[in-house]
């Protein structure tokens, strides 16, 4: 007997600590998908929403200005987080042709004013033009671009040919979109499904090879015992019934009996009965 106590312990205790993981799991993961629609659904929508040009052109830089002060921060090519405040900004702009960079060679490059498209345009690091270290430094950034006359590759928007960012790349924009998606709603849909599977009185009693709570064991079996007990009173009345309809016949025969006994009792006693005779006066 020691030992199905010692399995029912265990699976309670398991079925407890599962339980306690998947809810926190489940709480977890809605957390994460609300703090993953700026810092990686915004982003990425917006990239893709502004179709830029997958092959990379050639870009120059024309101005950089170091500012320092909020006021003069009223943007920047790279800052250091998103809903941070800018004290110290970058302020990029460069010139960009439609020359694709993979074709590009320093030695034949012809350099002149006429096959510039856009002039004097703000580069950005993004289309949010924010980073966080270690994937984006903005430092290395203002020290790799903000030189001027130097020559990189950039890409530009075809729906805004003033929007010109240093990275892209098509297929890194969806599968971000995707992974933000999936994997914290999946997580959450899976953990929640599980508890209310496991949890759900008729999936218990139905399909579900968990243990039933004592206190529902208990109501299902005085229920049982209610309907043994039912069936029981049918029976001794139906067995009463057909006692019934086997006597029937005698009843029926003592009845008149008493009825023939009871008219022949009348009947003596009309004929004992005394007339007087009738007085003359």
């Amino acid at each position: 007997m020691e030992e199905p106590e010692e399995k029912e312990s265990l699976l309670t205790r398991l079925k407890y600590y599962t339980t306690l993981t998947l809810g926190t799991t489940a709480c977890l993961s809605s957390f994460v998908f609300m703090f993953l629609i700026p810092w990686i659904l915004d982003p990425s929508i917006s990239t893709l929403m502004a179709n830029f040009d997958p092959e990379p052109v050639v870009c120059m830089t024309v101005q950089s200005d170091q500012r320092r002060g909020m006021k003069n921060c009223s943007w920047s090519s790279c800052k250091h987080g998103c809903t941070t405040e800018q004290f110290e900004c970058d302020q990029i702009y460069v010139n960009y042709m439609h020359f694709p960079w993979a074709k590009y060679d320093a030695s034949n490059f012809d350099n002149e004013d006429n096959l510039w498209v856009g002039v004097g345009v703000p580069i950005f690091v993004n289309i949010k033009a924010c980073g966080y270290p270690p994937k984006i430094n903005c430092s290395v950034f203002g020290d790799r671009h903000g030189r001027e006359n130097d020559i990189f590759p950039c890409y530009y928007s075809r729906v805004d040919p003033n929007m010109v960012i240093t990275s892209y790349d098509w297929n890194n924009e969806v599968t971000s979109i995707i992974l933000a998606l999936l994997v914290p709603n999946v997580l959450c849909g899976l953990s929640l499904g599980i508890v209310s599977y496991w949890w759900y009185p008729g999936c218990q009693k139905r399909r579900c090879q968990y243990q039933i709570p004592p206190d529902q064991e208990d109501a299902s079996s005085n229920q049982q015992d209610g309907d043994d007990d039912d069936e029981d009173d049918d029976d001794d009345e139906n067995e009463y019934d057909e006692g019934e309809g086997y006597d029937k016949d005698s009843l029926g025969r003592r009845q008149e009996g008493d009825m023939k006994n009871k008219q022949q009792e009348e009947e003596k006693d009309r004929d004992t009965s005394i007339y007087l005779p009738e007085e003359k006066v």
